[in-house]
């Protein structure tokens, strides 16, 4: 004999026997959720939904889906929130980078090239043509591109965007995972080659998505109203 499901309801009443297949679409219609009390057939006895193995996929996906929905919903961050979450990072990623940097540049005699004094075309052109020669661009960039992609895949937010209350997400509010966090770090780069031209986005467009988050097709929100 099939096993057969009873819930209670929110409104307090008994609803069932049933199959798994009708109670799965229960899950779907969102009549149960993890702590619906649910009576299965072979056990005789309530528990609620997510202690039956057989449930926790389709109340994983009613999770997902109702955190989606919340975040589309969710107000964009501004560009000038945007720009002190930024600034938070860079100083963040500025001592990442010579913790790493000072173990290696020792014993290997890396030096960092000076600022020039007075600044002058000649001085600046110079400067910049050492700091592009040197080893700091091969440390740097890998330091970068592992803070972002590393924190925005998992957590969907760098720690300055974490201090302003806000995250990365896709335009449907769900989560961007570790894939489309790298794809936005990389066409966060095509707009630094533009002349950052790509920021401006953010006060321009009402949905406050930079050119990098409409190449990744990402948004970023507050994580809060």
């Amino acid at each position: 004999m099939d096993i057969q499901y009873k819930i209670i309801g929110g409104d307090g009443a008994e609803y069932g026997p049933a199959p798994l297949t009708e109670l799965k679409n229960w899950i779907r219609d969102g009549r149960v959720a993890a702590m619906t009390k649910v009576w299965r057939s072979d056990l005789s006895f309530w528990s609620p939904a997510d202690r039956y193995t057989e449930l926790l996929e389709d109340l994983a996906r009613q999770n997902t889906s109702r955190a989606a929905a919340a975040g589309a919903s969710l107000p964009p961050a501004g560009f000038w929130m945007r720009l002190a979450a930024h600034i938070i990072d860079l100083v963040l990623i500025s001592f990442i980078f010579v913790a790493v940097w000072s173990p290696l540049a020792g014993p290997r005699h890396w030096q960092l090239p000076v600022v020039p004094h007075p600044l002058t075309q000649a001085s600046l052109e110079q400067y910049n043509e050492q700091l592009w020669s040197s080893k700091i661009l091969a440390v740097f960039y890998p330091v970068f591109l592992l803070y972002e992609v590393l924190l925005n895949g998992r957590f969907g937010a760098t720690l300055g965007k974490m201090a302003i209350g806000a995250r990365i997400t896709k335009p449907d509010g769900s989560p961007i995972g570790y894939g489309r966090a790298l794809l936005r770090w990389l066409a966060a780069r095509v707009s630094d080659l533009f002349f950052f031209s790509g920021y401006l986005l953010i006060a321009l467009r009402p949905d406050k998505r930079a050119l990098h988050d409409l190449l990744a097709g990402t948004k970023v929100v507050y994580t809060k109203r």
